[in-house]
């Protein structure tokens, strides 16, 4: 005996359908499958700090280091929305000049899974002073560019982050 789907039975594979469609059509752009997981455990190959014209490289293993990038892995994690907001090279140059930031270095493209549309990148840059200081925003380039992509990420916030950097800072007599 042959039986016929049910009326509850279509609606319940037109759901999945387009929950599948959702998604695919939110991770397809950036080819970031996981979206939707808010996982972010990377290691990068150079951390920089600067702050008023000095820079301190940190690099892996070093003590530093481990608390700067399980500060940067976490707020990376805590994703409200993406700017249209772009860096200039000259404000890119301020921010090393005269101001605070923190810019990552990865060996391999790497990509901060958020619905947002943000693509890989294997350099991030987080401002902790001046204009894109507030809110707390995160953007993204490739090194073999100078400048960044146009849009940021706003972080939900950058405390960790700038407690990790003030002690290191601290640290080195700053």
């Amino acid at each position: 005996m042959v039986k016929t789907p049910r009326f509850r039975d279509l609606i319940i594979i037109a759901i999945v359908v387009l929950i599948g469609l959702v998604w695919f059509v939110i991770a397809r752009p950036d080819r970031d499958w996981l979206w939707f997981l808010p996982v972010f455990n990377e290691q990068p190959a150079r951390i920089i700090l600067y702050r008023d014209g000095e820079e301190i490289v940190l690099l892996p293993g070093e003590r530093a280091y481990d608390d700067v990038n399980t500060a940067i892995n976490q707020i990376v994690r805590k994703v409200k929305a993406k700017e249209p907001l772009m860096m200039s090279l000259e404000s890119l140059q301020e921010t090393y000049d005269a101001l605070s930031a923190v810019e990552v270095f990865y060996s391999e493209p790497v990509i901060i899974h958020t619905i947002q549309r943000f693509p890989m990148a294997d350099k991030y840059l987080f401002p902790q002073s001046g204009p894109y200081a507030e809110p707390p925003v995160v953007f993204a380039g490739f090194q073999r560019w100078p400048d960044y992509r146009e849009g940021a990420l706003v972080l939900s916030s950058r405390a960790v982050l700038d407690e990790a950097v003030d002690r290191v800072w601290s640290a080195r007599g700053e």
